[in-house]
C-alpha cells in the first residue's frame, strides 16, 4: 500500500489529472461569475399584508435599482399573515411584509433582499413621523433597527428537504461512479504495468498474491479519495464564498450510508478491475480486458440512477440492494425516500463484506495465475486454475 501511495502519488499522470480536475472545478467557477452579471435584473417577489405594509412595499419597490446587474421589486397583495407565511415558505414569494414592522423571509430568501426589505421599513417609520410632526427619542430607536422585526417563515412540512435530499443522492451516485472508473483505471493499468516490468515478481516473493492486491486496491483507494476530497472540499468553499450559494443540509444519517457504500462499492470494482489487469498481457490490451467490468459499472449506474430513483419500494429495487455489484448505486438512493428497511441495510452490508473477502481471494488466484503470463491474454478461469500459491 505504501509502495503505491509513494509511486503512483507521486507520478506525473497523478499531478497532471489533480490539476487538471483542479482547473475543471476552478474553471467551472470562474465562468459564469465572469459572465454572470451580462445585464440582467434579478427579480425578488414580495407580498404585502393589510395597509401598513402596502406603504413600505411601495418603497421597497421604488428604491430598488432595476440596472442591469441589480435587482427589482414586484409586489403581490396576501389576504392574511398565515397565507403570506405558506407563500414564503413554498416558494411562492420570496419574502412578505406584515403590518407595519415585520419583515417575513425563508430559509433561500437572499441577504440582498431581507436588508432592502429591512431598510424600507425602517425608512417608511422615520417618513411617516417626519410627516406627522412626531419625531421624538423613537426615531433614534428606529434608525437603529428596532423598528423592524425579521421572522422566519418555516413550512409545517418541508416538502423542498426530501428534493434536496434526492439531488444529493444523485451527486453521491455521480461521484461513485466517477470514482470507480478513475480509481479503477489506475488499478487496472498499475497490476498490469508491474506485470510487463516484471516488479510483481519481486514483490510476489514475500507477499501473498491477495496481501499485494488489497495493498494495491488500498493505496490506490487512498489516492483516489484524497484526490477526490480536496476538489470537493475546494468546490464546496467556493461555492459558498465566491457565488454565495446556501448549500442544502444534508441528513447525517444519510451522510454515512453514502460514505459507507461509496468504500464498499469502490473495493468491489476495483479488485474486479484488479483481477482483469492480471489476465491482460500488456497495457494497450487492458482496456479491452476490462470492457465487460466497464459494462457491469455503467449498468449499476443507470439502474440507480434511472430505475431505482424512480422506484425506491419495488420488490425488484429490494433484490437490487441485496446484490453486491448494485448495492452501491442501489441503496443510498432508497435510503434516502426511508424506502430500505434496517434489516436490509444489514443484510445488504453482511453479503457485501462477505462477497469482498471472497473477492480478494479469489481476484489474488486470479492475480498469482495471469501475473506470469508475459506473452498473451489468457482467460480467469485459466488464470485462477494454473495459480501457483
Amino acid at each position: 500500500m505504501w509502495r503505491e501511495l509513494l509511486e503512483r502519488g507521486l507520478s506525473k499522470s497523478y499531478a497532471l489529472s489533480w490539476l487538471f480536475l483542479a482547473l475543471l472545478v476552478g474553471a467551472g467557477i470562474a465562468i459564469p461569475g465572469f459572465f454572470g452579471d451580462d445585464g440582467s435584473v434579478r427579480t425578488y417577489r414580495v407580498a404585502t399584508v393589510g395597509t401598513e405594509s402596502a406603504g413600505p412595499g411601495e418603497l421597497a419597490e421604488s428604491i430598488a435599482p432595476g440596472v442591469p446587474g441589480s435587482y427589482r421589486i414586484d409586489l403581490t397583495t396576501s389576504p392574511d399573515s398565515a397565507g403570506a407565511a405558506a407563500a414564503v415558505a413554498d416558494g411562492t414569494v420570496d419574502a412578505a411584509l406584515v403590518g407595519g414592522n415585520r419583515v417575513l423571509v425563508g430559509k433561500d430568501t437572499s441577504s440582498e433582499l431581507e436588508s432592502a426589505l429591512r431598510q424600507a421599513v425602517l425608512s417608511y417609520q422615520v417618513q411617516s413621523m417626519v410627516a406627522a410632526g412626531e419625531v421624538s427619542e423613537r426615531a433614534v430607536a428606529i434608525m437603529s433597527g428596532e423598528g423592524v422585526e425579521i421572522v422566519t417563515a418555516e413550512p409545517e412540512v418541508d416538502t423542498a428537504a426530501e428534493d434536496r435530499q434526492f439531488l444529493i443522492s444523485q451527486v453521491a451516485l455521480v461521484l461513485l461512479f466517477m470514482a470507480v472508473m478513475t480509481t479503477g483505471s489506475w488499478v487496472l493499468l498499475g497490476v498490469t504495468e508491474e506485470k510487463t516490468n516484471r516488479v510483481s515478481e519481486v514483490l510476489l516473493s514475500s507477499l501473498r498474491p491477495w496481501q499485494l492486491l488489497a495493498g494495491k486496491i488500498i493505496g490506490v483507494g487512498l489516492l483516489g479519495l484524497l484526490q477526490f476530497g480536496s476538489i470537493a472540499t475546494g468546490l464546496i468553499v467556493a461555492v459558498r464564498l465566491v457565488l454565495d450559494v446556501t448549500l442544502p443540509e444534508v441528513d447525517a444519517g444519510f451522510l454515512a450510508i453514502s460514505l459507507i457504500w461509496f468504500v464498499l462499492g469502490y473495493l468491489v470494482y476495483a479488485t474486479g478491475y484488479a483481477a482483469v489487469g492480471a489476465i491482460a498481457h500488456r497495457p494497450e490490451d487492458a482496456q479491452n480486458a476490462a470492457f465487460p467490468m466497464m459494462v457491469v459499472t455503467v449498468a449499476g449506474y443507470l439502474i440507480g440512477i434511472l430505475y431505482v430513483s424512480g422506484n425506491p419500494d419495488t420488490v425488484w429495487s429490494t433484490v437490487l440492494t441485496l446484490i453486491p455489484v448494485t448495492a452501491p448505486f442501489v441503496l443510498p438512493v432508497r435510503a434516502v425516500s426511508d424506502s430500505v428497511a434496517a434489516w436490509e441495510q444489514v443484510a445488504a452490508f453482511m453479503l457485501m463484506t462477505g462477497f469482498i473477502i471472497l473477492l480478494i481471494r479469489a481476484a489474488g488466484r486470479v492475480y498469482a495465475g495471469g501475473v506470469f503470463n508475459y506473452r498473451t491474454r489468457i482467460k480467469a478461469r485459466q488464470a485462477y486454475r494454473s495459480a501457483e500459491f
